[in-house]
């Protein structure tokens, strides 16, 4: 009885490693492949998903504001925002872009840096946003990386 168990378990054992291999083999052959090691810091998330766009850190946005120089705007889902977000913010998302154009014409039109944001580092739904804004012609868009997580980190005011 206990061979048999044994002999399951090295059986088992063979399986996971012949998968295994066969994962990584693929893995490598791939032109996109799944980096085994990679640079997850928040530099590198805030590269990856802000990639060219102006970026301006969580600080210097709460300076802009605290002079009265930015408009936040934030690319969170409606929960999330009714939640609290920064004060005055006013709550656009990727998808309703297109559809708010006017109302983001009329924010650039104040003179002040218009600034977006959404959850954190992880989150790539603001630099979505200002690149969708920047298909339909709107430029001069920043995004926070540090987003909201960041805002209240550092315990900043929120509505």
């Amino acid at each position: 009885m206990i061979e048999r168990i044994w002999q399951g378990v090295i059986n088992a054992f063979w399986m996971v490693a012949f998968a295994v291999i066969v994962g990584v083999v693929f893995n490598m052959a791939r032109p996109a492949g799944i980096p085994f090691v990679g640079d997850w810091s928040p530099k590198a998330l805030t590269d990856i998903h802000a990639g060219d766009l102006e970026v301006v850190h969580v600080d210097d946005a709460f300076d802009l504001l605290s002079q009265e120089k930015a408009l936040f705007i934030d690319a969170r889902e409606p929960g999330a925002f009714a939640g609290g977000h920064i004060p005055g913010s006013v709550n656009i998302t990727p998808g309703q872009a297109a559809e708010r154009l006017g109302e983001v014409r009329t924010m650039l039109e104040t003179g002040k840096t218009l600034i977006a944001y959404c959850y954190d580092v992880d989150c790539p739904l603001a630099a979505e946003l200002v690149r969708r804004l920047g298909e339909l012609g709107i430029r001069n868009i920043k995004v926070m990386p540090e987003g909201w997580t960041g805002w209240m980190d550092r315990g900043y005011p929120y509505e």
